[in-house]
């Protein structure tokens, strides 16, 4: 019945079956074209996304060491290559800039942000290419902690006992020697906005205002007791008694720390200090409070000892501005007197002076960091009193150094004293301070032998007294103890 079929249908049989294959050939190509573009967009997208993430990171670095501005940022180019970009066909810019513009700084003035943009040519569709830029900008505002002290901060961190000072204090404080010697000692870094928290000056999501933590009225017990809380598992297991000076002697906290204005510093959270700083600082803080010559050391003389002002820690924060004081700490003064061979009493005021922290360099790797510092020695002064012959009255001026590097933290964590004593040091103070006698005085003294012989040990007696407690005149010891400077970068764009 069908050998014989029509022409007409034969012939439309074969151009329904061509235009079939037309059609399924025009589907083909187009679900290629299709597939074609969608490669090429996919592959566009994800390499936007490989050069943002390079762009990124490199600007974290560089910000991180900033100070390397002028060698071009070599080694922030070096992580980006390590880290996915393409040698030959990738282009990277890494600029100093003003934050938050595409305003370039040479890098002599270069301050805390680093632009950063990576292009790279990637295939398209159709066979063509496409040009993917990516940018980021990272800002970096290093922190540094410390203290400020004389030599009996090192003697108290570093030795393997308490002083005979600290020994006494820590009697007076009902601290027992183990429990005192373990928080001198402890390295348990303490985040200021966490110990704000523990004192009530802030609650969960605020920023830390160190404007509020410094006109906050405290005492040493309650300042500890915030600390060792903050510190959790890392805190030394000590006791902090209730009762006496540690809980009943107030002071403001910008008696023990200082650092910059929250308006000139902005925010300051991730600022954190040492527990043994915080220890250190604020039992001396509460010594203020107890009578003078209630604090004695038995040396050969009886030395009657009064803290007169604690040692401040200080968080320092990187400034634009080139030469500004970042903070400025003091140390603590201590007055000591004794009687020598109970013919002439001796009293010296002693105190290390001030430190004004002026820069942070931050470079890699990070014990090349360093720290600048102009540091003044305080006047001291001493007097020697023989009761119904004379009262004598001496002093050292206070003298100065300036752009002082501390450098290599944190390897070993930075600590360094810097010493005024090669022109104003204790035997030229107790030389004086005999001179001054003998001059008044030579009838008498040529006649009464004790006397004399007691005069010939003013100056010894005020050494070893100063020495025996960790005091040295007009020395002042600077100890950085927290630098932050990589983790503060942030992406700001």
């Amino acid at each position: 019945m069908h050998a014989f079929e029509p022409r007409f249908y034969r012939r439309s049989s074969a151009l329904r079956q061509r235009g079939a294959t037309y059609l399924l050939a025009l589907f083909i190509l187009g679900m290629t074209i299709a597939a074609f573009g969608v490669f090429g967009v996919g592959q566009v997208v994800w390499e936007r996304e490989e050069v943002q993430r390079i762009a990124d990171l490199t600007a974290k670095v560089a910000a991180s060491q900033i100070d390397d501005a002028a060698t071009g940022f070599q080694a922030a180019r070096d992580y980006a290559s390590k880290n996915g970009l393409k040698a030959g066909s990738d282009q990277i810019t890494v600029n100093c800039v003003v934050k938050g513009t595409n305003t370039t700084l040479s890098a002599g003035n270069c301050q805390q942000s680093v632009l950063v943009a990576v292009t790279r040519t990637v295939p398209a569709a159709f066979l063509t290419n496409k040009p993917v830029k990516a940018i980021a900008e990272a800002t970096v505002t290093p922190f540094i902690s410390g203290i400020v002290s004389t030599n009996l901060l090192t003697l108290n961190t570093q030795g393997s006992a308490l002083s005979p000072l600290f020994s006494a204090l820590g009697t007076r404080l009902n601290l027992n020697a183990v429990g005192f010697q373990q928080l001198l000692t402890s390295d348990a870094q303490i985040d200021l906005l966490q110990l704000g928290t523990q004192l009530n000056l802030f609650q969960a999501g605020d920023s830390l205002n160190l404007d509020t933590l410094l006109n906050a009225n405290v005492t040493a017990a309650k300042v500890l007791k915030a600390a060792l809380n903050v510190a959790g598992n890392g805190a030394p297991n000590v006791t902090i008694p209730n009762g006496g000076e540690l809980n009943n002697v107030t002071f403001q906290m910008s008696k023990i720390l200082t650092g910059p204005s929250t308006a000139v510093a902005g925010d300051l959270t991730g600022a954190t200090v040492r527990l043994g700083d915080l220890a250190f600082a604020s039992t001396l803080g509460a010594a203020t409070g107890i009578p003078a010559g209630v604090i004695q050391v038995n040396i050969g003389n009886l030395l009657r000892i009064s803290v007169l002002s604690p040692p401040q820690m200080f968080v320092a924060k990187k400034s634009a501005q080139s030469g500004a004081v970042l903070a400025s700490a003091k140390a603590e003064q201590i007055s000591v007197s004794t009687s020598i061979n109970n013919l002439m009493d001796l009293s010296a005021t002693s105190g290390g002076g001030r430190v004004d922290i002026k820069g942070i360099e931050c470079r890699l790797p990070q014990s090349d960091s360093a720290t600048f510092a102009d540091l003044y020695s305080t006047p001291i002064t001493a007097s020697l009193s023989i009761p119904t012959v004379a009262n004598v009255n001496t002093s050292l001026t206070s003298t100065s150094a300036s752009n002082v590097e501390f450098a290599g933290y944190p390897d070993p964590v930075l600590s360094n004293s810097y010493s005024f004593e090669a022109q104003k040091g204790v035997n030229s103070l107790g030389s004086t301070l005999s001179a001054n006698v003998l001059g008044l005085n030579l009838p008498i003294l040529l006649i009464n032998n004790p006397l004399k012989a007691a005069l010939n040990v003013v100056g010894s007696t005020l050494d070893t007294a100063l020495d025996v407690i960790g005091l040295d005149l007009n020395r002042v010891t600077v100890q950085i103890n927290g630098m932050d400077c990589f983790s503060t970068a942030v992406l700001t764009r």
